[in-house]
């Protein structure tokens, strides 16, 4: 079990949180705003679902401002690893009580997977994840369970070439975006 963190507190210390992330290039960030702004239509989901771009969520962790190491712990993570293409098919839901998410899931996550796992490492981070891009999460689950996930479905693909790193204060609404790392080895 994961201790509750005192978010007031830590910042007293200034703590500040780090977010790494998969960006997918503008066509997809389109087409994810679409089905977020279609199943609006469709049943009542929480408001921020709508300004939320559409990513795959690698970490998150909390730290005190450093970052330049950050930033060289994320380059020499991903030392090894060359772009990939990420491949997306299928919508799918991840029920977690009375609510759920609704979301796009990669056709292959291991590269995904192992990216994320070098990078944990790094960080001392141990949690597994299941990528995907979200269109909506903490959605009542009796409303979900009213759609065709067909309807949200998305045969796309894009190349991941880049970890990006956003930071915010802790006591912060919003990140900004501290570095884009790019992964240093091309497909030819």
């Amino acid at each position: 079990m994961q201790k509750r963190v005192n978010y007031a507190q830590l910042s007293l210390f200034s703590f500040y949180e780090y977010f790494l992330l998969l960006s997918p290039g503008q066509r997809i960030v389109h087409k994810v705003a679409a089905m977020k702004s279609r199943l609006a239509a469709m049943i009542p989901v929480p408001s921020y679902n709508l300004r939320s771009i559409a990513h795959i969520s690698l970490m998150k962790f909390l730290r005190t401002e450093d970052d330049q190491a950050i930033i060289r712990q994320v380059t020499h993570a991903i030392e090894g690893f060359s772009e990939f293409t990420v491949q997306l098919h299928d919508a799918g839901i991840f029920y977690h009580g009375r609510t759920a998410t609704l979301m796009l899931q990669p056709v292959n996550s291991h590269p995904i997977s192992s990216l994320h796992g070098a990078i944990s490492a790094t960080f001392h981070h141990h949690r597994s994840i299941r990528p995907h891009i979200t269109i909506a999460r903490n959605v009542a689950r009796e409303e979900l369970i009213k759609i065709d996930l067909h309807d949200f479905g998305c045969r796309d693909s894009f190349c991941c070439d880049k970890v990006t790193i956003l930071k915010k204060a802790v006591e912060a609404a919003h990140y900004e975006i501290l570095q884009e790392v790019p992964i240093p080895g091309k497909i030819y």
